[in-house]
């Protein structure tokens, strides 16, 4: 295989435009902004793992952040966790290889255990003659948001004896939430672009409004801000976050929080929503 050249950050942005793959939403001009699996919303989603249907435009993004973790990253083998990373860490396992001249291993990460069989949580270790405990992974998600999965799949590895310094992604929310995590757990994340560039590139070209890109600056600087902001709810996990700020916040019953505008979905999944208190 080939494995394209470094691009320009003008480049990779214009791919992912052109590719349908990013939507910022003008929520101050009156749409819905998006529910993220945390329960939290915001105006902007990047479904980059949807790019798995357009292999030219995934090879060509894998590629460039093979160019950069070989770089910038220290790993022995490469992990990809279940769903969206498994494909891109696969990817971007052979474009390593090729960069660097030789195979590097690669594994998953399920889930959930698996019932039966070896029972494992990790798919690629079990009498693997290439992988060796005390071997360094590199955790790699086509997008990191809030950081839980990347963080998350570092600390089930360590347990398992395999050091975890670097994640690797194609697309980083970049903002101060998922940022604080990541130290938090001594991760250190390697990105092809971040949303706060693709903005900025975004705006110059004329792909997104001003408003649009103002309002997702915003969040991507003070997410819970920009939710209370809005007279949002959010759940418990922000609203603790948001009392260290400052914030008085008042735990909602799954009926008060569905009647103050919770994503019903959520609420029947169980997370707690909180209001803020004026």
């Amino acid at each position: 295989m080939v494995v394209a050249s470094e691009a320009s950050l003008e480049e990779v942005a214009a791919k992912i435009y052109d590719s349908g793959a990013g939507e910022i939403r003008d929520v101050d001009g009156g749409q819905e902004p998006f529910v993220y699996s945390t329960g939290n919303r915001g105006p902007s989603y990047w479904m980059i793992k949807g790019l798995v249907g357009q292999p030219e435009t995934m090879i060509f993004l894998i590629d460039q952040l093979a160019h950069k973790v070989v770089k910038n990253a220290k790993f022995d083998f490469i992990e990809g966790n279940a769903t969206g990373g498994m494909i891109p860490g696969w990817q971007l396992r052979n474009s390593v290889s090729e960069l660097l001249g030789h195979q590097v291993p690669y594994t998953y990460l399920r889930e959930a255990r698996k019932e039966g069989g070896h029972g494992e949580l990790i798919t690629g270790i079990q009498n693997n003659p290439l992988i060796k405990p005390g071997m360094s992974a590199l955790i790699v998600e086509e997008l990191v948001n809030y950081a839980g999965t990347t963080t998350n799949a570092a600390r089930i590895y360590r347990e398992e004896g395999f050091p975890v310094t670097h994640g690797a992604c194609i697309f980083s929310y970049d903002h101060a939430d998922s940022n604080e995590k990541l130290k938090k757990e001594n991760v250190t994340l390697v990105s092809v672009i971040t949303a706060p560039l693709y903005l900025d590139i975004g705006e110059a070209i004329n792909k997104i409004t001003k408003r649009a890109a103002d309002s997702c600056r915003q969040f991507l600087a003070d997410t819970i801000g920009w939710q209370l902001k809005r007279r949002l709810v959010i759940p418990k996990s922000s609203a603790e976050k948001a009392r260290e700020k400052g914030y008085a916040m008042r735990e909602l019953s799954a009926e008060e929080a569905v009647n103050f505008g919770a994503p019903a979905s959520k609420v029947k999944q169980g997370i707690i929503y909180c209001a803020e208190v004026k």
